[in-house]
């Protein structure tokens, strides 16, 4: 028997014989005998009954005790039980009197002869025990007497001779006892396992309810029983079966200790330690998958290491593949052990470690990390070892995921203030991890991915801040223009230059008229000549402008060749950057650019202007010169002319001459509009000035339209950005947890913080007038203005421009109501347009990934429910199977919000990964549902050692806890001695 125990699949087994423990005597007996085999496995004694029915069925009954039981309890357990129709204690006298007093008939039916029955002791012992029914009172009251809840009942259902065959609506009162104080009961149809553990199925949500009141609303462990009455079965014959032969492969699985509290464990929460079947998800998950599971860390003294203290030498510990909890007050060294696993682990969070530092076990020389190894080994058998003063080399694959407190705070908190992406980068990460290959798009990371979706939309933005750009150019300009100084300074050059002309008008030459004296012949011919000449001279200047004016326009004409050549450049590069990027799009087409676009730039005609242009140039020189020649030349004729007038003719040209030249400085004077120097040209300019304002309302809404083509264009960005996260939406959606209880929905938001573009702003303008008056003032100036207006629509965010523009327009003008812009505002150095761009670009946009939690978006939350996102957000949603190490940060993941949040989810993501959870409180290891607690604790005695006990909690103080939760959350029938593992 101990042979085919030990030899044998389960772990556990209980001995049930008909109304005796003989077989559980005899083993106990033989185990204790110097020659027995040891015994492996786990065996309880029981004992198998027959309760009296009100109905003609047979009814079976079974009683577990635990192992540690004394003989004694077990005989007084028996002498309990009364024995129906004879009423007497249950013993083999009882059994054989019951026999010798029943009719007859009822042995016969029974295949037992009457006079047999009466003559032989032991055919009637036989007889007593195929026909003998119990007390149902006694076989109550029997368990109950047990001390120290060492004996458990259990009813089979709808199994052989079950409680299901007891017509229930006849015997309500017989069959609501049995079934209220049943711990456990015997069925292999999943939907009646169902409805014992109160889980709702459509099979039987119309009868649940009724079923559950008889239960008292408490879930039941069901089980399996292999009913085996042979050691070794005959293997496909399910009526010869051995130990652990179950039929049709319905196995009972506990997930507990093998042990009687282990059992008790289960009874407590039937649903999340007991399965019925070939295997559990989670054992066959592991066997396909033993490269995502930790077996073991040993961290061990090098030999020969000189240090004093015995710190983490031999530390071996065998870790479950669910959860696991370390457990211990603070600087108990649950950290350092979580720090070890992770480091093994090559886990790159090693900035955040909190006893792997320098500042702590490592030193500044190392010791004394250096003188420890540790080893790491996972269920495949492959093994990590390394100094414990060693980083993980940045080539090795990260195989652990490691959130340890100074990462969970800067992914909570440092992405609600804008200071990191951290969590961002984590949200990307989990996102490409869900895109199918098809949305991909051959990428290798998320950041590929989304600069081949994204490039044209990043184009698109470049082109309209470009345009807002030059809008602002124009902006700033009038602006500049529109001050009153600039007004003022028109005016009075007006006035200057009336001032000028009036002066002019006073100096006019007095009038000479023409002599009337006859001229001698050769006077009237040198006048008549001196009259041709002047003619030939204006002709002559005329002449020189037009010449003047065609130099200049040949000179144009290279510098629009210059333009022109400069634009075809950028063109050219513009498109040869299309067929760049769009190489691939193409190729994926099986097109080329010839079958979409094509382009031809001809510059012959430029090239013959360029090469025209000298030649043409040089002519009008010479021409030019030839003016000035031809000019000499008839001045210098003229000048002799002259010398033969007589004086009164010499005043009268004289006084043409300056007539003419006190004229044309007049003319100079008043001028015309397009002269901005003249008279006309100040009234002009003036003039403009009227039309500005004007004007800047229309530059100022063609700027808020640019503007709104720029979030226009961003949204269109984070619109394809959502498309991203809707495998991970659709995820989320078939998940009844994610989905009902957390509300977990990813949003991609076009981001902005107020905190972010204070100081983009700051950096432009000073802080030193209005509500810009102080850093503190202006930055709540700015977050105020977020406040009221958020980011959340276009609308919004163009509010929140236009408002924050006005405040700065306001604290520019130092309160002067004519003041126009914000020139005065900025800093030195620095342009007004920059500070346009910056605001009416959106720069300070960008689309973000981010959560919703319980209808709250993450910024929102509380540390502590950012905590719980974070982590439920792991467990869940990220496909990844590497273990988890948490080390729970008090303020990111308090107490409370892990039992009231994270509990479910725990239970949820371990079915698939291994966790290892740190804490301080041991309640959150009974709440959590902790496979494995390793209680941890610094030993200041003697030497700096950490100790790791893996198994039981042995803290009184802690089992006192254990012991509140227990009792003050979950059914029991006796918990104040469990002990969890």
């Amino acid at each position: 028997m101990i042979v085919a125990l030990n030899a044998a699949k389960p772990a556990v087994f209980a001995l049930m014989d008909y109304w005796t423990f003989d077989g559980w005597f005899a083993l106990r007996k033989r185990l204790k005998e110097e020659d027995s085999p040891a015994l492996t496995k786990t065996v309880f004694p029981g004992i198998e009954l027959r309760l009296a029915a009100p109905t003609t069925c047979r009814l079976n009954a079974h009683v577990l005790f635990s192992d540690e039981i004394s003989d004694q309890d077990l005989n007084d357990f028996k002498s309990k039980l009364i024995v129906a129709i004879i009423d007497k204690p249950l013993s083999d006298d009882a059994l054989i009197q019951l026999a010798r007093k029943v009719a007859p008939d009822k042995l016969k039916h029974h295949g037992f002869d009457k006079a047999a029955v009466d003559e032989k002791d032991k055919v009637a012992a036989m007889a007593g025990a195929t026909i003998a029914e119990l007390s149902c009172e006694s076989y109550r009251k029997a368990i109950d007497a047990v001390p120290d809840g060492k004996a458990i009942g259990f009813m089979p259902f709808d199994t052989s001779d079950g409680l299901a065959e007891v017509k229930w609506h006849d015997h309500y009162a017989y069959f609501l006892g049995l079934f209220k104080s049943s711990p456990i009961f015997e069925s292999r149809n999943p939907q009646l396992r169902d409805a014992f553990l109160n889980q709702e199925t459509p099979e039987n949500k119309n009868w649940l309810d009724n079923f559950q009141r008889g239960l008292n609303y408490i879930p039941r462990l069901v089980v399996s029983g292999s009913d085996a009455h042979r050691f070794t079965g005959v293997e496909g014959d399910n009526h010869k079966r051995g130990y652990g032969n179950f039929p049709s492969g319905k196995v009972t699985w506990i997930k507990a200790d093998p042990t009687f509290l282990g059992l008790k464990q289960a009874i407590l929460e039937p649903q999340k330690r007991s399965y019925i079947g070939e295997r559990p998800e989670k054992v066959i998950e592991i066997s396909k998958h033993k490269t995502y599971f930790i077996d073991s860390v040993v961290i061990s003294k090098l030999p020969g290491a000189n240090i004093p203290g015995v710190w983490l030498d031999d530390t071996n510990i065998e870790l479950n593949s669910d959860l696991v909890a370390i457990i211990g007050n603070k600087g108990s060294g649950k950290s350092a052990l979580a720090d070890v696993i992770a480091m093994l682990g090559n886990s790159r969070q090693g900035a955040h470690f909190t006893f792997l530092r320098r500042e702590r076990f490592r030193g500044k020389s190392g010791v004394p990390a250096k003188h420890f190894e540790g080893k790491l080994t996972w269920l495949d058998g492959s093994t990590e070892a390394r100094n414990l003063n060693d980083d993980p080399p940045p080539e090795k694959a990260e195989l652990v995921r490691y959130i340890p407190q100074g990462h969970f705070e800067a992914l909570c908190n440092s992405h609600v203030s804008g200071k990191s992406d951290a969590f961002e980068q984590e949200l990307r990460a989990v996102i490409f991890s869900h895109a199918s290959e098809q949305l991909r798009l051959g990428a290798l990371n998320f950041d590929q991915l989304t600069e081949f979706r994204e490039r044209r939309f990043r184009d698109q933005l470049s082109e309209l801040r470009k345009e807002l750009g030059m809008i602002n150019v124009q902006v700033e300009s009038i602006e500049r223009q529109l001050q009153p100084a600039i007004r003022k300074e028109l005016e009075d050059l007006l006035a200057l230059k009336q001032k000028q002309i009036d002066e002019t008008r006073k100096i006019e030459p007095e009038k000479v008229s023409e002599p009337s004296d006859k001229l001698t012949p050769e006077q009237h011919a040198a006048a008549k000549d001196i009259a041709s000449l002047n003619v030939k001279i204006q002709e002559v200047d005329t002449q020189a402008k037009a010449t003047l004016a065609s130099k200049s326009a040949e000179s144009r004409k290279l510098q629009a060749v210059q333009n022109i050549r400069d634009r075809l450049r950028h063109l050219q590069r513009t498109f040869d950057q299309i067929i760049s990027d769009s190489g691939e799009d193409f190729q994926a087409l099986d097109m080329s650019i010839e079958d979409v676009a094509s382009l031809r730039i001809n510059v012959a005609k430029l090239d013959q202007v360029q090469s025209s242009v000298p030649a043409a140039l040089d002519a009008l020189g010479k021409e030019e010169q030839k003016h000035v020649d031809d000019k000499a030349s008839l001045e210098k004729q003229l000048k002799k002319l002259k010398e033969k007038l007589n004086e009164p003719q010499l005043k009268y040209e004289a006084y043409k001459k300056a007539y003419g030249e006190w004229a044309e400085q007049l003319a100079k004077l008043q001028g015309s509009a397009s002269d901005p120097d003249t008279l006309e040209g100040i009234k002009a300019g003036i003039k403009r000035l009227a039309d500005l304002p004007q004007k800047l309302e229309e530059l100022r809404d063609q700027r808020q339209q640019k503007s709104a083509e720029i979030y226009e264009a961003l949204d269109s960005l984070r619109k394809s950005r959502e498309e991203l996260f809707q495998p991970v939406q659709s995820l989320i959606q078939a998940n009844s947890l994610i989905r009902d209880d957390y509300k977990l929905q990813f949003l991609a938001t076009l981001g902005g913080s107020a905190d972010a573009v204070a100081e983009s702003l700051f950096a432009l303008i000073k802080q030193q007038s209005g509500e810009f008056r102080g850093e503190d003032e202006s930055l709540a100036t700015v977050r105020r203005l977020a406040d009221q207006h958020g980011f959340e629509s276009k609308d919004d965010t163009l509010g929140f421009v236009k408002a924050l523009t006005d405040l700065i327009c306001e604290a520019a003008s130092g309160g002067a109501s004519d003041a126009v812009g914000i020139a005065n505002l900025v800093r030195k150095g620095k342009d007004p347009r920059q500070v346009y761009d910056l605001l009416f670009g959106l720069s300070f946009l960008e689309p973000r990934y981010t959560l919703l939690f319980q209808d709250t978006q993450i910024e929102q939350l509380s540390p502590g429910q950012r905590g719980a996102l974070l982590l439920i957000f792991y467990l869940l949603v990220d496909k990844g199977r590497n273990p988890i190490i948490l080390d729970q940060p008090e303020e990111n993941l308090d107490n409370e919000t892990v039992v009231s949040l994270l509990v479910p989810v725990l239970a949820e993501a371990k079915k698939r990964r291994q966790i290892i959870m740190v804490t301080h409180n041991p309640n959150l290891a009974v709440v959590c549902d902790a496979e494995q607690v390793i209680y941890s604790q610094f030993d200041r005695k003697g030497g700096t050692r950490i100790t790791y006990t893996p198994g039981a909690i042995e803290s009184p103080e802690i089992n006192k806890q254990v012991i509140n939760v227990l009792e003050g959350t979950r059914p029991a029938f006796d918990n104040r001695s469990i002990k969890y593992q």
